[in-house]
């Protein structure tokens, strides 16, 4: 079920698309399952990963990076996903920051960063450091952006910012990396006072509070950081004050996109699992594929993916020409998270009893979507965006 190429990418995407999937079989199936029975994160796959060109794709050759589009990101992403999906969306992070700077960044910020993002020389860890314990998916929402403000502020000191607050649902927490923070520079002006700050983990006045357990996503780490009187310079701001609101919803935008292909690809695995297992398996002599039951599920799973990657490949080829990719990434992101939550129901279904045990990683990809369904809001938060552009006439 890999994508296809008549819908209009490019051919050199092929090998790109290639090198992704070998990494993913080779590396990330393996790796992921032993992660989810340890709870260790393996770091040094993700490190392989940079050396391999899969981190930061979007970031153009000046800097490092092969610079592809959003659509070949995408095609990379399904395969990442296939393999696992934790670290599929840990991947994910290194381009979502780096396409950040590439925007919207200084010329000194790109060439200081973009390289190590993309994984040349040694890969620099990204985490955005968005969501706080009492805002969350309503600082995705543009109509509330007028009466949200960040609780995170960054205070004006002599040459730079000072910077207080906490922030939870990191990616990447706790490793030595850059971090994107969401602070308010004027606390009176809501969101449209907000400013986004380049900050490296381990500096002072950033603490890690520790790693959030979760039942899905084991092979991310997922954590808590902590503000008080971190220093920022003047040129560790990322686009002028009060932008970073407008750039941060650009960064989710991607991120909706990137995670909806990643879920695709983990929902194709589970379909593929499925199959096979349905045509080794008899019952009342034949293999239970022929029974009608088992076969509408398969139905429905393979229609659902299919369903799934076309809205992604659209709103992908939205960002890629600079439209508007509010709707169409929330599409995408509903509509896959929903198909693959769907198809792992199925595949456990499918599976019967050996479904629910460790035998077969249907339980573990189960999990896995569960999790990815509360990233960039979750299905209700994408509903609302598509019901906004509705009403604005959409």
């Amino acid at each position: 079920m890999a994508l296809d190429f008549a819908l209009g990418l490019p051919d050199d995407v092929a090998a790109l698309q290639g090198v992704a999937r070998d990494f993913a079989l080779a590396r990330l199936r393996e790796r992921g399952q032993e992660a989810d029975r340890s709870g260790d994160v393996p770091w040094d796959v993700l490190a392989e990963a940079g050396e391999l060109g899969l981190c930061a794709p979007g970031v153009d050759e000046a800097y490092g990076g092969p610079g592809v589009s959003v659509q070949a990101q995408v095609a990379m992403m399904e395969e990442l996903g296939w393999g696992n999906l934790g670290l599929a969306m840990a991947i994910a992070s290194q381009g979502l920051l780096a396409s950040a700077i590439a925007r919207h960044g200084t010329e000194e910020q790109k060439r200081l960063y973009l390289p190590t993002l993309a994984g040349e020389g040694g890969l620099l860890l990204a985490s955005l450091a968005v969501t706080e314990p009492e805002a969350g998916a309503e600082l995705e929402m543009a109509a509330q952006g007028e009466q949200q403000r960040v609780r995170t502020e960054a205070r004006r000191t002599d040459g730079g910012y000072s910077l207080e607050g906490r922030k939870r649902f990191i990616v990447n927490a706790g490793r030595e990396g850059l971090l994107l923070v969401l602070a308010q520079t004027d606390p009176d002006a809501g969101l449209r006072g907000a400013s986004l700050f380049l900050v490296r983990q381990g500096v002072a006045g950033v603490q890690f509070l520790g790693r959030t357990e979760t039942s899905g996503l084991k092979s991310l780490q997922i954590g808590t950081l902590d503000f008080q009187a971190c220093a920022v310079g003047e040129g560790m701001r990322l686009g002028q004050e009060g932008e970073g609101f407008q750039i941060a919803r650009e960064v989710l935008q991607l991120g909706r996109v990137l995670t909806a292909a990643a879920e695709v690809g983990t929902a194709r695995a589970a379909y593929e699992a499925a199959v096979a297992y349905a045509r080794e398996r008899r019952t009342m002599g034949r293999p239970i594929i022929e029974h009608q039951q088992v076969a509408g599920m398969l139905a429905r799973m393979r229609t659902g993916i299919d369903a799934a990657r076309l809205l992604v490949l659209r709103a992908a080829g939205d960002l890629d020409a600079g439209r508007d990719a509010t709707l169409s990434s929330a599409e995408a992101n509903f509509q896959s998270g929903e198909a693959a939550v769907s198809t792992l129901r199925n595949a456990v279904q499918t599976f019967g009893g050996y479904g629910f045990t460790q035998d077969f990683p249907v339980e573990m990809w189960l999990r896995d979507v569960l999790g990815s369904r509360i990233a960039y809001g979750g299905g209700d938060v994408q509903l609302m965006e598509v019901a906004e552009a509705i009403g604005r006439g959409a």
